[in-house]
């Protein structure tokens, strides 16, 4: 995984050459010459002196630019992290004749500007993240499919197979970030793995509450038994099912989405797989639980429309 959730909003850091002072300095070959061996003896290597005075650096670390590698001198390129199809700006470094290299595939201007819309509109469509709520829902995981099933269809209309290849993984690591980024969150809050309960199967971690919060809560609330301890852990909603996880991602993820009929199965094969898990976290039953699932349901079909419409607006052969 290479994309970082953090850094795509921060400004690219390019690397910059040292100014030219134009001072020039005549070297006195013969004093050299006469004095070679008493220099030699009394010298320091450069180098190493540098070293002990820190003015000697061997590389650069370009950690969190998203970059990847780069060369300088003649052919000069920059080879872009997935990061660069997220990021808030466009990436700078070109080579010779003003394309991008990104995981190691070219692409021209205009291929990257197409590439960097629709995949920040597939992240964009996707409710966790960054500013969002960090919890991964059974909704969210369908959301991600639904971006991964886009990009796939964009890609493979619009560029070359190795071009689509890194596409397509870009959109998978930046799923695997938001992944990762709940599980940090979670680690952060002093989240707990709970068993034992129904909701557990579908919903395996809680949030320790303190008594101090407790104690706001009962104040507020005016709850007055004791059954509110310190201790008392607070169920969380992020899905922990892997099984269910696989068969809802797979199932957004490989659906024909430019199909209504293929849609209108995916959407019920969704309700079937998530009513259970739905009704273990709320209790929900009858019109509460037919609610919830409508709520989904519809935010999945404007995702998919408005993916699909950045698709065609992009697939659209304008070049003159």
């Amino acid at each position: 995984m290479s994309i970082n959730l953090y850094s795509l909003e921060t400004t690219e850091i390019v690397p910059q050459k040292a100014n030219n002072t134009n001072y020039s300095y005549r070297i006195n070959q013969s004093a050299i010459k006469e004095n070679w061996d008493e220099t030699k003896a009394s010298s320091k290597n450069l180098i190493e002196e540098s070293k002990q005075n820190g003015s000697y650096r061997e590389s650069v670390s370009l950690e969190g630019a998203g970059l990847e590698g780069i060369k300088a001198g003649k052919g000069a390129y920059c080879n872009y992290s997935s990061d660069a199809f997220f990021r808030k700006d466009m990436p700078l470094i070109t080579d010779s004749e003003g394309n991008y290299t990104v995981g190691g595939q070219i692409f021209t201007k205009e291929e990257l500007e197409e590439c960097r819309t629709v995949l920040k509109a597939a992240a964009d469509s996707i409710g966790c993240g960054i500013g969002k709520n960090a919890n991964i829902s059974y909704k969210n995981y369908a959301e991600m499919g639904i971006a991964v099933n886009a990009v796939k269809e964009y890609a493979s209309q619009n560029l070359t197979e190795k071009q689509a290849a890194v596409v397509n993984k870009a959109m998978q690591e930046y799923n695997e970030a938001l992944v990762q980024l709940e599980k940090d969150t979670l680690a952060r809050a002093g989240a707990v793995q709970v068993t034992g309960t129904r909701a557990s199967e579908y919903y395996g971690m809680g949030q320790p509450i303190s008594k101090d919060v407790l104690d706001h809560v009962r104040s507020t609330m005016g709850v007055t038994d004791g059954k509110l301890t310190g201790g008392t852990i607070s169920a969380t909603n992020s899905a922990t099912n892997k099984e269910l996880i696989g068969k809802i991602s797979d199932a957004f993820s490989n659906a024909d989405i430019t199909d209504k009929s293929s849609v209108d199965d995916l959407m019920e094969k969704y309700k079937k797989l998530v009513t259970p898990a739905y009704m273990a976290y709320g209790n929900y039953g009858g019109s509460d639980l037919a609610g919830i699932l409508g709520q989904d349901v519809s935010g999945f079909r404007s995702q998919i429309a408005n993916m699909l419409n950045a698709i065609k607006y992009h697939a659209m052969n304008y070049r003159v």
